[in-house]
C-alpha cells in the first residue's frame, strides 16, 4: 500500500489552507490523503428534571463531523482533477473519531501507511513568538513521522528550494533523505543551512562539516543539494533572513527534545521556529532515523 500524507483538520482557515497544500504534495509526490477530524461534545447545561439522551448527543456530533469531511474529501478529489491532470490522482479516505485532538491524530499516525502529519498554523499560535498551540507542541513530541505545519493562507505554490537547518548530526541524513524525494518531486533545490556559533571555528570545525557533507553525498541520491552556513547570534535570526530574501519556500528541521521548563523559558528552537515562521514547516523527530520501513517514507516510497 502506498503511504499516505496525514491531514489533521479542525475545518478551520488554517486546517483548509494545510488541505490545499498537502493535496499538491500528495499529487506531486505521488501520496495518497487521509482526513482526519477528532471531535468533541459539549454537553448543554439544562433546568433541573430536564433529561438529555447523551447518545443522541454524540450521534449528532458524528454526523456533523462525517458529513464535513466528505464535503472537505469532495473539494479536494475536485480540486485533484484540475492540479494532478492525466497523471496521479490520490485517493483520499476520511475518518472521525471523538477524542482529545492530539490523542486522537496519533492513533491514525501510529498506523504503518502514515508517512507524514499535515496540520494548518493559527494566527493565534503565532503571536510574539508565544508557544504554538498544545495539539502542536503534543504531535511534535509523540509523532513518529514527519509533521508538515502550513501557515494560514498559505498558497499551495511550488517549492524551489527547501532549507534544513543542520547541526552535522548523523540522524539527520535520514530526514535529509526524505526531503530530497520531496525535492526531487518538485525539482526543487535541497539546501542544507548551517548557523555557526562563535565556539565553531578552526580545524576541528571544518573537519566536522568535511565529515558530514561527504556522508551526504555518498547517501543523498539527489543533484541539487547545496550547502551554506551563517553567522548569526540565532538560528531564528539566520533564517529569517533567508526568508525575507525569498530564499526559502519550505523550513525543515529535526526536532530535539527539550524539558517542561526549557520550553517555557524559550529553550526549544523547534516551537519558536513555529511561532514565526512565514512558510510552511516540516518538524522530523529526533527518533525518526530508528524507524524501518514505510513509516520513514524514504524515495523509493514517494516515487514507487
Amino acid at each position: 500500500m502506498r503511504c499516505k500524507i496525514l491531514i489533521a483538520t479542525d475545518f478551520s482557515k488554517a486546517a483548509a489552507s494545510a488541505a490545499d497544500y498537502a493535496l499538491q504534495m500528495a499529487c506531486l509526490c505521488r501520496m495518497n490523503l487521509a482526513i482526519v477530524h477528532i471531535y468533541s461534545v459539549v454537553l448543554p447545561m439544562v433546568a433541573d428534571g430536564t433529561m438529555i439522551f447523551q447518545d443522541s448527543l454524540y450521534d449528532l456530533a458524528e454526523a456533523d463531523s462525517l458529513e464535513r469531511l466528505s464535503a472537505l474529501a469532495a473539494k479536494l478529489n475536485l480540486d485533484a482533477d484540475r492540479l494532478c491532470g492525466d497523471g496521479f490522482k490520490p485517493f483520499i479516505e476520511i475518518f472521525s473519531a471523538i477524542g482529545v485532538p492530539a490523542a486522537g491524530i496519533k492513533s491514525f499516525f501510529n498506523r504503518k501507511d502514515m508517512g507524514m502529519i499535515v496540520m494548518g498554523i493559527k494566527p493565534e499560535e503565532r503571536y510574539a513568538e508565544t508557544l504554538p498551540g498544545s495539539t502542536i507542541r503534543k504531535l511534535i513530541k509523540w509523532a513518529s513521522v514527519p509533521v508538515l505545519l502550513v501557515p494560514m493562507d498559505f498558497p499551495p505554490v511550488p517549492l524551489r528550494q527547501i532549507v534544513f537547518t543542520s547541526d552535522f548530526a548523523d540522524s539527520e541524513i535520514i530526514a535529509l533523505d526524505f526531503l530530497a524525494g520531496i525535492a526531487s518531486a518538485y525539482h526543487s533545490d535541497l539546501l542544507i543551512f548551517h548557523n555557526r556559533i562563535s565556539m565553531e571555528k578552526g580545524r576541528l570545525f571544518l573537519l566536522k562539516e568535511k565529515k558530514f557533507l561527504d556522508k551526504v553525498a555518498q547517501e543523498i541520491d539527489y543533484p541539487k543539494v547545496f550547502y551554506r552556513h551563517k553567522q548569526k547570534d540565532t538560528l531564528e535570526e539566520a533564517l529569517s533572513v533567508m526568508e525575507k530574501n525569498s530564499e526559502a519556500d519550505m523550513l525543515a528541521m529535526v526536532h530535539k527534545k527539550h524539558s517542561i521548563i526549557g520550553e517555557l523559558f524559550g529553550g526549544d528552537k523547534t516551537l519558536r521556529m513555529i511561532s514565526r515562521t512565514q512558510v510552511p514547516m516540516i518538524i522530523f523527530p529526533q527518533s525518526f532515523a530508528d524507524i524501518p520501513g514505510p513509516a520513514r517514507l524514504g524515495q523509493n516510497q514517494l516515487h514507487d
